[in-house]
């Protein structure tokens, strides 16, 4: 193995053993199990969040950024906490597992783009088949889960509503978003990474032209990584905006 496989490697392990150790933690609040689904050929894992009172709930998935589970997993999964706190199945969907891909540095995204989202769509259909609920589900999808979440919800019934937060349309390809389902902007106007003058401004245009005006949230002092204090407003505000859009 050479040395950059062998980083590699324990990089992936590092990214996967701290996450069993939260998981293991929040069990005693809310059933955390992990599964697992195939997309491709390949193994996707998936941390499902499952509410303690029984009967059907909303299933929502959570994607990651490209930082994946290791930078973007604990904000993720305090994200998929509160959501199933609120009555909802919630899937954190490992969807880096369909490439082998760490951290998604600007070339791999341009190169894998395409996989991610056949993943994307594959676990919403697995969603639906966990949970024996054909209804549509929600996404919430940070910075490029964001823009992974506009792309597998364009022109798809299986999806309800998506809260898409630091992200916008991939290279700008307006021609992506077509028929789309209720939309919550989250955004910060200082954010250096997916700016948001480029993004987030042209996004709300063309979700109006489509005829679905979204919901917005900006925050004039936050960049692409939140502080924890917008970060506790946004996921609250994800809460009320997926209650009333995916109401069984």
């Amino acid at each position: 193995m050479t040395k950059t496989r062998f980083i590699a490697h324990l990089l992936a392990v590092l990214a996967f053993w701290p996450c069993d150790m939260i998981l293991g933690a929040e069990s005693d609040h809310l059933g955390v199990s992990q599964i697992s689904t195939q997309s491709g050929g390949y193994r996707i894992r998936i941390d499902k969040f499952t509410p303690a009172r029984s009967g059907k709930h909303p299933a929502i998935l959570v994607l990651h950024g490209a930082g994946g589970t290791l930078l973007d997993g604990p904000e993720m999964r305090r994200v998929a906490h509160q959501l199933a706190e609120a009555g909802n199945t919630v899937y954190l969907v490992h969807y880096f597992n369909r490439t082998g891909t760490v951290f998604g540095l600007d070339a791999g995204m341009q190169k894998n783009f395409s996989a991610w989202l056949a993943t994307v769509r594959d676990c919403i259909r697995f969603a639906q088949q966990d949970s024996n609920d054909p209804s549509p589900v929600g996404i919430y999808g940070y910075s490029l889960g964001g823009f992974l979440a506009l792309a597998a919800a364009s022109d798809n019934p299986a999806v309800g509503a998506v809260v898409e937060h630091a992200g916008g349309i991939w290279n700008g390809e307006t021609k992506r978003i077509k028929r789309m389902p209720p939309v919550l902007v989250v955004h910060g106007e200082g954010d250096q990474r997916v700016p948001f003058q480029k993004y987030a401004q042209p996004l709300v245009g063309v979700l109006r032209d489509r005829g679905v005006p979204p919901q917005v949230r900006f925050f004039p002092g936050e960049g692409h990584v939140f502080t924890a204090s917008a970060m506790s407003i946004v996921r609250a505000k994800a809460v009320e905006f997926f209650r009333q859009r995916l109401r069984r």
